[in-house]
């Protein structure tokens, strides 16, 4: 993920949706051409958390401190809006599935990144875990093979300029693939 976000052109006003308790946030402060990270999160205790993380690592040299932002991809907040990258990192399998279109709307429509990733686990790859029918997680509503995901985010380029790079994290099964799927979805330059 760091890797990635280390690629993209512009990077100066990144969002964390769903930062939890500030690990990713957290990791991204240490990222030099960052300006500002704004880590968004809707549970007050996984905030305290990640606010007692980043005053830790504030402690170490050239440690860009994220904001923490009380907020939920159900409701609009203008500040997020114009960031150069959207982070959705292990979120979207935590929400059902027909919420997921007004979520991505606001996101492509309002807030408009510049580059929007997103990761979500490959249920494929439960079969390499041994796990059969199971998901990894209580909390997951869903978890999308390869091609479903690869369809999923194809559909939203038919309505929003934006180019679609589909990746895999992890160590790579030759049948099951990587344990983690992951788009990034580009702004195409010319467009507002």
């Amino acid at each position: 993920m760091l890797k990635k976000v280390q690629s993209l052109p512009a990077k100066g006003k990144v969002v964390d949706f769903g930062s939890g308790e500030g690990k990713l946030a957290t990791r991204l402060g240490f990222i030099p051409t960052i300006g500002e990270i704004l880590a968004v999160e809707p549970s007050q205790s996984a905030q305290l958390k990640a606010l007692a993380r980043f005053e830790k690592a504030a402690a170490k040299p050239n440690f860009i401190q994220p904001r923490s932002v009380w907020g939920s991809l159900f409701y609009y907040d203008s500040q997020l809006q114009g960031a150069d990258i959207i982070i959705l990192c292990k979120v979207i399998e935590h929400i059902n599935e027909e919420r997921l279109p007004a979520i991505m709307k606001t996101i492509f429509a309002l807030y408009q990144p510049k580059s929007l990733i997103v990761t979500t686990p490959n249920q494929e790859y439960n079969a390499f875990y041994q796990m059969n029918e199971a998901m990894r997680h209580a909390d997951h509503r869903f978890e999308w093979s390869r091609q479903e995901f690869v369809s999923w985010c194809e559909a939203w380029t038919h309505d929003f300029p934006y180019s679609i790079t589909i990746e895999g994290i992890g160590e790579e099964s030759d049948e099951y693939g990587a344990p983690t799927q992951m788009c990034t979805f580009e702004r195409k330059e010319g467009d507002n």
